[in-house]
């Protein structure tokens, strides 16, 4: 009987074997830099991104030589998938697998563990499991920021990503109507995403984090603040997960923020735009722009070299020059700390657009810029935005930082898109 896999469907496309080599490379140079001799990869997703494959198991990646992956479950598929050469079975018992890292890595070795995601509990195994002379230090640091500079073959699967992304949108303007709820149109967007190809999943690194691929929020609940460290927040469904579309109802001249990410191969796009039934009100019209146009001096200020915090710093700044700035990212306590996060494939990847970071910005990055303003009710905001209603006001584009430019990759229009109908 022929055991042999079946073949793959040319849709189910493979990471390019030149992309995975051009990343170990990257590694290697950055390990021999930082004095490690190795890294031991066992997050799912940089384990996707040196080998090509999501299968389960534990990565050796030397400043020297071939890695070696150990796959748990399955040797099969990821022999189908991965470029690597030297894929072996995991052993099942610990004895076993002390043995094979003894013999791979060299006592007193300097090795590298992601330590920022890796649990305290398997941070310990692998202690005993090591020669007892290795010193472990936190690379974390050192993949991040290999991961921040995108190839062209990952900016081309985030270009896919927006265009599906910018699909979406011109799709919610033919589903929005009077009465529909939020939670309703989510279901519709989610259903023309995953159509066109998102892979239906939003991965995030940090600790605790979580998140609804969209957010559709209007009115008063668009304001209201909640666990999920954003500068908006929804009411959500249940305190079992707190945050994104509700059961409040779309209603004629009320705008909707429609924040929403699409997946393609792995790599997110993010965008936020606005809608509205009928024309809003001029006061939060006139905000909007106002939003705007602090949006593209953030833009302009996206550039090579640039420290991400001095831009955050310039956020902060212009917030306070439109007099809106304690409804900016944010209100009262529960402001954020950040104007903007790197994505790839993971919604919160390097350089963060935050208070104190030092991260200089490099071409090859993508940025998704969020300055959002929430207005909740009976606040009291200074003339000219006294007049505007509870609601959250924001906008949200991806944007890739060349040498001499900062592009725009989700392209949907970023004024309130008004829609007309007769009831």
């Amino acid at each position: 009987m022929n055991s042999s896999p079946p073949d793959l469907p040319s849709s189910y496309k493979l990471v390019p074997a030149e992309e995975i080599e051009q990343r170990l490379r990257q590694a290697q140079k950055g390990m021999s830099e930082a004095g490690l001799d190795g890294l031991l990869i066992l997050q799912n997703i940089d384990r996707y991104y040196f080998t090509g494959t999501l299968q389960d198991g534990i990565l050796w990646l030397p400043a020297a030589g071939k890695p070696v992956f150990w796959v748990r479950r399955s040797l099969e598929r990821a022999r189908q998938e991965s470029p690597l050469t030297d894929l072996r079975p995991q052993p099942g018992g610990s004895s076993q697998l002390e043995t094979e890292l003894r013999a791979i890595i060299a006592p007193q070795s300097h090795i590298g563990l992601e330590l920022d995601v890796v649990p305290a509990r398997i941070f310990t195994r692998f202690q005993r499991l090591l020669p007892d002379s290795c010193r472990i230090s936190d690379a974390s640091p050192l993949i991040r920021n290999l991961r921040a500079c995108k190839s062209p073959y990952e900016i081309s699967c985030i270009k896919k990503a927006a265009t599906i992304m910018d699909r979406v949108m011109e799709h919610a303007a033919t589903v929005l109507t009077s009465g529909i709820s939020e939670v309703e149109l989510m279901a519709e967007l989610e259903h023309q995403a995953r159509r066109l190809g998102h892979l239906g999943i939003v991965r995030m690194r940090g600790w605790n984090s979580e998140l609804f691929f969209g957010h559709t929020l209007s009115g008063g609940e668009a304001a209201r603040r909640g666990y999920l460290d954003s500068p908006t927040n929804g009411l959500g469904l249940s305190p079992a997960f707190s945050q994104g579309a509700g059961r409040n109802l779309i209603k004629k001249g009320i705008p909707i923020s429609i924040d929403f990410m699409v997946n393609y191969e792995g790599y997110l796009a993010d965008l936020t735009r606005m809608l509205c039934l009928d024309e809003p009100s001029k006061a939060f019209s006139r905000t909007h722009q106002d939003l705007l146009a602090l949006n593209q001096e953030l833009v302009a200020a996206l550039r090579p070299g640039t420290e991400s915090g001095e831009v955050f710093k310039l956020a902060q700044k212009l917030a306070r020059e439109f007099g809106f700035a304690d409804y900016f990212l944010g209100h009262g306590p529960d402001q954020v700390s950040f104007v903007g996060h790197g994505v790839g494939l993971e919604v919160d990847e390097f350089p963060f657009i935050a208070r104190g970071s030092k991260l200089p910005l490099k071409a090859g990055m993508v940025v998704a810029l969020e300055p959002k303003l929430t207005f909740p009710p009976s606040h009291s905001a200074p003339t000219p935005y006294n007049q505007v209603p509870a609601s959250a006001i924001t906008t949200e584009t991806t944007y890739l930082i060349t040498e001499k430019s900062t592009i725009p990759i989700t392209l949907s229009p970023e004024k309130i898109k008004i829609i007309k109908r007769e009831d």
